[in-house]
């Protein structure tokens, strides 16, 4: 049963969600909209299984998380591509990541195919199935949907399922299945679902080349920026910008004062100000707040860079000897990490890699430099 029309009724809904009941395997797709907010804005999830298709509105004053329970809170293994975004949305709905993840851009990248491959390119590849994405600029919160629209959305359901079963058949020849469940539970476990204002610094790309005063004075600014841009439900760049960020901290430094930019129509530049002011302040009088600038304690950092360029080398050959996409094998942010910590419990030299490499290989390449810096 394909339904190209909009459930907007409860009855229509529960009725479509019935003849899924039964499914072990449902693929799901979910469209919305991030253009003028914070949070994303859930408009329509596209559901399948296999057999059965259907769009069901996300605009709805309804409890959808009783709605979905029978579809989310069983056994059944949920199929998405690149399921980033979709599950933040399924976890503002539900409150839970469902259990039984399978994203099959994922898979791909331990199979040979190109790293976050899209979903049309793959559907082409392996099945020489052509994905219109003429309707991909749609917006999805606007009423009534065209059936072209909803024909568009079905799409990237309809064939999720044949997906899933190619990609799992070809990890369970290649050996790979466990690697690829072992990585993907570590990318999940990585995700924070619920933002951190007190993490939201890490956003801020060049804040340790800033001095120290200004490094925690752009700490704290960014903390503010993200409640903010929380409690108005609006982009954070529009409350403040990094680069503005950075200018405001450095002014702060030299002037002792908070100079939010006057053309800013977000802003109560008076009262924002004083918040700000506020919070820099208490965090001043708690010296237990204040950070140390995270600096790399490497005495030679040309040589660092080579090993972490020779590391690199390595672990690319490792993954094209084994048809793995080499950037979920050697993440650039695990080495460094791996070289700054002398980390002996990083995922690079344990787990699933250790299957792939050769650890003797990768101690002889290390040693002289962990022993000069550690």
């Amino acid at each position: 049963m394909q339904n190209n029309k909009l459930l907007t009724k409860i009855e229509g809904i529960k009725f479509f969600l019935d003849t899924l009941e039964d499914s072990k395997i449902i693929s799901v797709d979910i469209e919305f909209m991030r253009r003028n907010t914070f949070f994303p804005e859930p408009c329509v999830i596209q559901i399948s299984d296999g057999h059965n298709h259907g769009c069901i509105d996300l605009t709805l004053e309804v409890n959808y998380k009783e709605i979905f329970k029978s579809i989310f809170d069983n056994n059944k293994i949920i199929v998405l591509h690149s399921c980033r975004q979709d599950l933040e949305i399924l976890y503002m709905i539900l409150g839970y990541i469902p259990e039984k993840i399978f994203d099959t851009q994922f898979a791909a990248s331990f199979l040979g195919y190109k790293y976050q491959i899209g979903y049309a390119e793959v559907m082409k590849e392996i099945f020489q199935i052509e994905i219109d994405k003429t309707e991909k600029m749609t917006n999805w919160k606007k009423r009534p949907l065209t059936e072209e629209q909803i024909k568009y959305a079905l799409n990237d359901v309809i064939y999720l399922n044949d997906l899933h079963k190619n990609l799992e058949e070809k990890l369970v020849k290649s050996k790979k299945k466990i690697y690829f469940r072992e990585e993907f539970k570590n990318y999940l476990n990585d995700i924070e679902w619920e933002p951190k204002t007190n993490m939201a610094w890490k956003r801020i790309k060049s804040i340790n080349g800033l001095e120290k005063i200004t490094y925690n004075v752009a700490k704290t600014i960014s903390a503010w920026r993200e409640r903010k841009a929380i409690d108005l439900n609006l982009p954070r760049n529009w409350i403040l910008s990094e680069k503005e960020i950075i200018e405001v901290s450095k002014n702060f430094s030299i002037n002792n004062k908070i100079m939010l930019p006057k053309n800013n129509r977000i802003l109560d530049i008076e009262k924002d100000s004083s918040e700000i002011l506020s919070d820099i302040e208490n965090i001043s009088t708690n010296k237990e707040n204040i950070d140390e600038i995270p600096r790399m304690k490497i005495k030679n950092n040309s040589e660092y860079k080579k090993i972490a360029d020779d590391l690199y080398e390595y672990y690319k050959m490792i993954a094209l000897k084994n048809n793995i996409s080499y950037q979920i094998v050697s993440p650039k942010k695990m080495i460094l990490s791996y070289l700054k910590n002398n980390d002996k419990n990083s995922r690079l030299i344990n787990g699933w890699r250790k299957d792939l490499i050769d650890v003797n290989k990768i101690t002889e390449m290390t040693k002289d430099f962990f022993h000069a810096n550690h």
